[in-house]
């Protein structure tokens, strides 16, 4: 149910129900066959073979009805029902059979499900209809003498939470013999549980289900008697000092657009009650859902979207008040906002952001996970650069390595596997936080589920891979020593790189290898976006963006540009690779770096920020080397070496 928090109390009854009087009365009922009667004890059959079909028999419906009947007495929802059910058969003498009591159980175990609030048709159903369900049964799977059951009960049971029952599953399942007479016995024993011991929402999942049975077969007198319900019950909902949640629901319903072609006036009475709604209730994902009832009806109404909106940013900023841990309050800020900024909500977006800036600093924890790398790994890798006869060598063979963050394919296997094994993981909302201490990221549901579990993998990777790249490197430097800039030049140029670029390359690698990891990084970043711009204007790909009055001209960002490579058959393991370790969805080594936020740079980061760099660096041609759009295509297929 959107934004209502319940918890169901299975209460246990210490006393048995005693049967006297004008109640149940079962002393001369006669036994009869366990499938459809009674019997003292379960049949061995039973036990082995599984539970008995129900088998009908139009004789006992007078002691079901009793039955039904004085289970919903004083119940406060349809679980309650089953568990009375359940009770009172057990304390009839003679007992009637399990498959019977099996069936009357199921008959107040389905439920019912409305549209999620903002649907633009709000309907409610009894469901389920049809499987998969284990519990209950599918309303459609239920065989010949369980609907006769139905049809029977339909027609004999008083209490109004039992009449609607029934008659809502002769309607569901089409066996009335009119089905307009099943909807509007329905609706009317919906209005008649009004007032009684169902919990108000029942109540209100009642109406709406009423309301949505009278729509469908026409019953307008009904329909406004039972609109005229809801809007009482909203009211009085909304009275309370504890605001029921049920007021949601109805004004969803109730201020959805009529679909009749000859619809009635919208009620004024409903904006007020939204306004009312707006006020009423403090938890922030109610007001939101109240607020966007009202953006919807009010389509135009500028003055009352504004207040709206105000009213959900007020209650996030309640909620940040609120909240007791740093961690809490800087989120609320952050929606806050966020949803001023969504909806132009400017002077209170100030407010929101001014007091995220001065929020107290939330104290991160790190929690860090070890993991042993067999040692073969490392000499396994390490082994061409030890045996190489010079450094150009050993150097030609690590800008041949393999892309740092694997195969897509693997990847993308591992994240759905890691994703399986955790429920919690797909349906809890992330925050990313940047380097700032503010949250830059808000991520839920299955979709960023497995975005975060294939990054995830990516990283591990990426990470392992910069250990073993800059092993590599050390190596060289130990062997050799750190060659001139003049020959690490000489030795790039030989690819038929670019001069600029390859005289920035050799700088980056000579930074590195006397420790300058920092300056390393920040020399070869830029040139990673600046080569894979070149390579797209060999291509001719159109991605200038032409000044427009005062806005000056200029080129989009990297992941545009990797974008654009992509489609022209750029590697994409590759692709993967710069888009994790540069880009926001990742590590974002480019932003931080551009940003001054990467304040301290390890030897791994450096080394695969080489590689990056040297990767995109080494596809680039020469200004005086002309190359067809195919031969550049070729090169981006297979940048591990150049090929033309």
């Amino acid at each position: 149910m959107p934004g209502l928090r319940r918890v169901f109390l299975l209460t246990v009854f210490s006393r048995l129900c005693k049967w006297s009087g004008g109640e149940l009365d079962m002393e001369d009922a006669e036994a009869v066959n366990d499938a459809t009667g009674r019997t003292e004890d379960t049949s061995s059959e039973e036990v082995t073979q599984g539970p008995l079909p129900y088998v009908h028999d139009p004789d006992l419906v007078p002691v079901f009805v009793q039955l039904v009947d004085s289970a919903c007495e004083d119940a406060h929802d349809f679980h309650a029902v089953s568990i009375r059910l359940r009770q009172l058969a057990t304390g009839l003498n003679p007992q009637i059979s399990s498959a019977a009591v099996r069936e009357l159980l199921m008959t107040f175990s389905y439920s019912l499900q409305s549209t999620p609030i903002g649907s633009s048709k709000p309907d409610t159903s009894l469901v389920p209809l049809k499987g998969p369900s284990y519990f209950p049964r599918p309303l459609n799977d239920a065989d010949d003498q369980t609907r006769a059951l139905w049809v029977d009960l339909t027609s004999a049971v008083t209490h109004p939470v039992a009449r609607a029952r029934c008659a809502d599953i002769l309607f569901a399942l089409k066996l009335a013999r009119n089905r307009r007479d099943a909807a509007e016995q329905a609706v009317r024993a919906y209005l008649d549980t009004v007032g009684g011991s169902f919990q108000v929402y029942e109540q209100g999942e009642g109406l709406l289900r009423a309301l949505t049975l009278a729509r469908s077969v026409g019953l307008s007198e009904l329909e406004q008697q039972v609109v005229s319900a809801m809007m009482d019950m909203t009211e009085n909902a909304l009275r309370t000092d504890d605001t029921s949640y049920v007021a949601v629901p109805l004004l969803d319903s109730l201020a959805a657009p009529s679909r009749r072609k000859k619809a009635q006036p919208a009620d004024p009475k409903v904006d007020d009650l939204l306004d009312v709604a707006l006020q009423a209730y403090t938890e922030s994902h109610v007001v939101k859902e109240v607020a966007d009832i009202v953006r919807r009806r009010a389509a135009g109404d500028e003055a009352r979207i504004q207040r709206a909106s105000e009213a959900q940013i007020h209650a996030l900023l309640k909620e940040a008040d609120n909240a007791r841990e740093a961690l809490i309050k800087v989120y609320y800020l952050n929606e806050a906002a966020s949803t001023a900024r969504q909806f132009g909500v400017w002077h209170l977006e100030e407010v929101a952001v001014s007091r995220l800036q001065s929020a107290p600093p939330v104290e991160w924890k790190t929690l860090e996970t070890e993991f042993k790398v067999p040692s073969e790994i490392f000499r396994n890798y390490l082994i061409p650069y030890g045996r190489a006869r010079s450094w150009q060598e050993a150097l030609r063979f690590w800008l041949q390595s393999e892309c740092p963050s694997g195969s897509v394919s693997s990847n993308e296997e591992l994240a759905r596997k890691q994703q399986g094994v955790s429920v919690v993981e797909q349906l809890a909302t992330t925050v990313k936080f940047g380097p700032e201490g503010f949250p830059k990221r808000v991520s839920s549901g299955e979709e960023d589920s497995l975005q975060r579990q294939r990054v995830h993998a990516e990283s591990v990777k990426i990470q392992l891979s910069g250990v073993l790249l800059s092993s590599a490197l050390d190596v060289m430097r130990t062997r050799f020593g750190v060659p001139s800039q003049e020959d690490l030049e000489a030795c790039i140029s030989e690819t038929g790189t670019h001069s600029a670029l390859a005289e920035a390359l050799a700088k980056a690698f000579q930074l590195y290898w006397v420790g300058e990891f920092a300056a390393s990084v920040h020399l070869a970043v830029p040139k990673i976006e600046a080569s894979a711009r070149s390579l797209l204007l060999e291509l001719n790909e159109p991605m200038y963006r032409a000044a427009v009055g005062d806005s000056d001209g200029q080129f989009p960002g990297l992941g545009v540009f990797l974008d654009k490579l992509e489609e022209n058959d750029f590697d994409p393991d590759w692709g993967r690779f710069l888009r994790v370790f540069l880009l926001k969805d990742g590590h974002n080594v480019r932003n931080l770096i551009a940003h001054g936020f990467m304040h301290e740079v390890d030897r791994e980061t450096a080394a695969l920020a080489l590689r990056a760099c040297a990767l995109l660096v080494l596809l680039v041609s020469d200004e005086s080397t002309e190359r067809d759009i195919e031969a550049v295509k070729a090169s981006l297929a297979t940048p591990n070496g150049k090929t033309s």
